[in-house]
């Protein structure tokens, strides 16, 4: 899976005409692309319903716990709003899991039809993979390693070491793990 910001999608430069002279953006044909919508750059509930009204598989994340701009607007009550109405919505993202709690929660409340993602950012996440593992609801995690170096206290012999065991742990699982690789720049 590669996961697109949205907000590409509105850059001239990500949308090309076909042959026939109908637009068409350059990753309609590529199934393992899917759209990643932050609910923390949503202005409004508005906003969101116009953003997931798209002909793309859509992953859904909403930043629990976020205090760092942009803080939220909308809830996770308005993520499970529109997951319900909208089919393409095949991915819900969730902020700085730590326990397996959270995860049966989360699994038990969204829509069978969504496949819930972690987002695996402190130390006690990654100390809890396994056992977030063991019930065979993740099939993905997300790894937000900025967050991850930031709760470990900017310790690089520890991050190193916490990003090769997340690794490891999702190989011996036969879970993907979901990592940042690339940045776009606009100007």
């Amino acid at each position: 899976m590669i996961l697109i910001s949205n907000h590409l999608l509105t850059l001239e430069e990500f949308n090309i005409k076909n042959r026939l002279g109908d637009e068409n953006s350059i990753f309609r044909n590529n199934k393992n692309i899917v759209i990643r919508i932050n609910m923390a750059h949503v202005k409004d509930i508005k906003e969101l319903y116009r953003f997931v009204r798209v002909d793309y598989d859509i992953f859904l994340d909403y930043p629990k716990g976020r205090t760092k701009p942009p803080v939220p607007t909308l809830n996770i009550n308005d993520a499970l709003e529109v997951m319900s109405q909208h089919k393409n919505i095949k991915y819900f993202a969730l902020s700085n899991i730590e326990d397996v709690s959270e995860v049966d929660i989360i699994c038990d409340i969204i829509p069978d039809t969504v496949s819930f993602v972690p987002k695996i950012e402190t130390l006690q996440g990654v100390l809890n993979l396994e056992k977030i593992f063991e019930g065979g609801k993740v099939k993905h995690i997300m790894l937000d390693s900025e967050d991850l170096f930031t709760d470990i206290k900017n310790d690089v012999s520890l991050y190193t070491y916490l990003i090769e065991r997340v690794r490891k742990v999702c190989d011996e699982h036969n879970v993907k793990l979901l990592e940042l690789y690339g940045v776009v720049f606009n100007g």
